[in-house]
């Protein structure tokens, strides 16, 4: 914040300004008492566009946009006069840095403030979207951290979803490190744009960068639309999150829906509590608030004071940059707004390297937005109810949705799993095929569960069977045993285990999983006692558990820490594969070639073998007891998937066929063509090999031992991120929507059995499926584990 300045006017409209906030192309901004005592920022446009007659209407018409869009986590307009000799807009001041500010002061946030965050905006382009809107420059400066959440700001660019752009056409919109694809090759951008720029902005929240950079504008536009994002040092599950707002493909985006519902599953209230921030940047908004107080103490003092010069003394400052801290307090079911001035023609920003096509573009503190025009009138109001103050948010409010849109699904990912036999993990590949609509329902009812577990959000990976009791894996990092007869309460819960999306292993005598570091721990799977931790030095850091064998030993994903001196915390990485002998304390590096990785390793691991579907597309098979030398490798194409399967002594592959190769030499024993589209993901049991398809959508059953077809179940759309469980009499998929839950297939006939689902939509965290061979079946969904009779 600034004093006022000689040149500053003392009123615009009903409000009396008492401080600067900033200044941009459009215009200034400054902090203004209403006559009820409330805090505003108020807009006032430059006199040299206020004599443009065109840009009057286009102000009037963003006046209006920001006036429609709703929502806690948005921006509204209180008041404005878009027609007075000095046009000027009024939001609500809520006080707060942006996200920018906060992450260059305090660091990357916490796991849990960026899923309040991506919650928060995720409802706010909900909110805009319902209007018709797309705000197009969403970017780290234009969201506001506050005491009781995320404020998506600054509509200076913001456009209607019909195509109608009064900001002018031919420019390219936005900051180039957040922009979508689709901005950086000037093709029209949706609403889908919007999703990803948030997970750009997600990306730099959790770990202090874009996902995408580059030393020339061409070189990071370049990046946008053909590279991969770096996600290096995002933890999961953001990782997972923020991957499905980046996909290239509008089409394949996660919706805002889904994306709220995936950042918190329990409604956005429940993480956006007082504490949803860290302590320090918690403190930080302390210091503005108290700055406010001291300005609302400032504004009813009989006159505001007047300065000379931008020295320091007069108002606390609350901004350690100029132009950058507008923002909206909260009131029920109405946000309220931030604006600022911003834009130069055709010009970049070096410093946040925005780029704008007109005097009414955006920059850091930029216009409001653009709908349908308003009858012209002065001053353009907001309803009165949108006025009332009221200074805490409801505990439920409600937001406006987008209406449902057809096409094609957002689920961007096709996947591989596993059944009961040993099977790989899951496929980063994105598939747009066209699918059959034909309506296909189950013949009968699904069973009732025998017991409900209910506790912290299980993770994404499949209960383990041990002696009658299932071990799941929890946050923030705990490992649960359920009693399969009634589960409904745990047996033991063992804390202190990392969060590694990998199911516990059964080896060594005891319950393995990884801790800190490349801690090694095992935990008696009887009554959840410890029996050992094994650290393995500084050297290595352990990330994932693939595999066991050999009854003491377990192979290890991470990184071997190369010193270069003696000091602590210097040194270089390589990622690598471990063969963790746990009697022996020795890690040793297998050595996975150089095109690995990187990839999405998912092998299957046995007593001799580790089977991979190696970097270049090929099926490799490594030696497990001699350090991992390499024992055949058979060429497969583009269109092998990550996922393998072992049953007996064959492997299992999939793409655009499924193949069979034998365990001990790589040769091919039979193969078998998808009449159309792709086989998706793999499970395998008995004498049988179970392939889901997605064109149409179900699942074909093989004889493993000559590639015969045994049957072909059509089924609703399935999602194939996570494992097919097979078991004595039935198969289980889970459907496309996790709300959808997962289907019964019986293994003799191929019939469709039943549906079972909870009804509720978590956004990414999917069903996680397992039975055993005694007719046991746990099926878990977020915080909830299941517990139901095989089929």
């Amino acid at each position: 914040m600034k004093p006022l300045r000689p040149e500053d006017p003392e009123r615009l409209g009903p409000y009396r300004l008492v401080a600067r906030l900033g200044a941009g192309g459009m215009g200034r901004v400054f902090l203004a008492a209403a006559p009820d005592g409330r805090t505003v920022a108020v807009k006032a446009i430059r006199p040299e566009m206020a004599e443009d007659k065109s840009f009057r209407i286009r102000f009037r018409r963003e006046v209006a946009a920001a006036a429609a869009v709703g929502g806690i986590y948005t921006a509204p307009v209180l008041e404005a006069a878009p027609d007075a000799e000095t046009p000027w807009l009024a939001t609500a001041y809520i006080p707060g840095p942006t996200l920018a500010e906060a992450v260059a002061e305090h660091g990357p946030l916490p796991v849990e403030s960026v899923l309040a965050l991506g919650a928060g905006m995720a409802e706010a382009l909900i909110a805009v979207h319902a209007e018709g809107l797309v705000h197009r420059d969403l970017k780290p400066s234009n969201v506001l951290l506050a005491a009781d959440g995320p404020r998506v700001i600054d509509f200076g660019i913001v456009r209607a979803r019909d195509g109608y752009q009064l900001t002018g056409t031919g420019g390219l919109f936005g900051s180039l490190e957040y922009m979508c694809p689709e901005q950086a090759t000037g093709d029209p951008m949706g609403p889908e744009g919007d999703v990803f720029c948030l997970g750009s902005v997600l990306a730099f929240a959790a770990c202090g960068r874009p996902p995408f950079s580059g030393a020339a504008a061409a070189a990071l536009l370049y990046q946008v639309v053909h590279g991969s994002p770096d996600l290096t040092g995002v933890p999961d599950p953001l990782d997972k999150i923020i991957s499905l707002c980046l996909t290239k493909d509008p089409a394949l985006r996660i919706g805002p829906d889904r994306l709220s519902a995936a950042c918190a599953p329990g409604g956005v209230e429940q993480l956006l509590t007082e504490d949803w921030l860290p302590a320090p940047l918690a403190a930080t908004i302390a210091g503005y608030q108290a700055a406010v107080m001291d300005l609302d103490l400032l504004s009813r003092s009989p006159a505001p004071a007047r300065v000379t010069s931008d020295a320091p003394g007069s108002l606390p400052s609350t901004s350690s940059r100029q132009g950058s801290a507008c923002a909206t307090v909260a009131r029920p079911a109405h946000g309220q707004a931030v604006t600022g001035g911003g834009g130069r023609r055709f010009g970049r920003d070096s410093a946040d390297r925005s780029w704008d096509a007109t005097e009414c573009g955006a920059g850091e503190t930029g216009g409001i937005g653009l709908a349908i025009e308003p009858p012209e009138q002065a001053p353009f109001r907001i309803p009165a109810q949108a006025e009332i103050p009221a200074p805490e948010r409801p505990s439920a409010p409600v937001h406006r949705r987008s209406p449902a849109r057809a096409g094609v699904s957002r689920r961007a990912i096709l996947a591989t799993a596993a059944g009961t036999a040993v099977v790989g993990g899951a496929v980063l590949v994105a598939a747009r095929q066209a699918t059959r609509t034909r309506r296909v329902s189950p013949l009968g009812a699904a069973p009732e569960p025998t017991w409900v577990y209910r506790g912290d959000p299980l993770l994404q990976t499949p209960a383990v069977f041990n002696n009658g009791t299932a071990l799941l894996k929890a946050r923030p990092g705990t490992m649960i045993c359920l009693d399969l007869q009634n589960g409904s309460h745990p047996k033991w819960v063992y804390p202190g285990i990392s969060v590694s999306p990998t199911p516990v292993l059964l080896t060594y005598g005891a319950a393995v999983a990884l801790g800190t570091g490349a801690t090694v721990i095992g935990v008696d799977p009887a009554d959840g006692a410890e029996r050992f931790t094994l650290n393995f030095g500084q050297d290595f850091q352990f990330d994932e558990l693939l595999g066991s064998y050999d009854n003491s030993a377990v192979s290890v994903l991470g990184a071997h820490l190369q010193r270069q001196s003696t000091e602590q915390g210097v040194a270089t990485t390589t990622n690598a594969v471990f063969g963790v002998d746990l009697q022996a304390r020795r890690a040793l590096v297998i050595p996975i070639s150089a095109e690995d990785v990187g990839i999405p390793l998912q092998p299957v691991v046995t007593s001799d073998y580790f089977v991979y579907a190696d970097g270049l597309r090929n099926v490799s098979v490594r030696n497990t007891r001699d350090g991992g030398s390499l024992r055949w490798r058979h060429p497969v194409g583009y269109d092998l998937r990550p996922g393998l399967a072992v049953l007996g002594q064959t492997v299992f592959a999939i793409g655009s066929e499924l193949i069979a190769l034998e365990l001990s030499t790589g040769r091919l024993r039979w193969r078998a063509k998808a009449e159309h589209g792709l086989f998706a993901s793999l499970g395998a049991g008995g004498n049988t090999v179970y392939a889901t398809g997605n064109d149409p959508y179900g699942v074909y059953a093989f004889n493993a031992a000559n590639g015969s077809r045994r049957w072909f179940c059509e089924t609703p759309r399935l999602n194939v991120d996570h494992p097919i469980a097979v078991g004595a009499n039935a198969v289980y998929v889970p459907a496309q929507e996790n709300k959808n839950g997962f289907f019964a297939i019986d293994t003799a006939s191929g019939r469709l059995l039943w549906n079972f689902t909870d009804g509720r939509e978590t956004g990414v965290n999917d069903w996680q499926i397992s039975c055993d061979s005694a007719g046991h079946l746990v099926a878990q969904h977020y915080d909830r584990a299941y517990g139901l009779a095989a089929t």
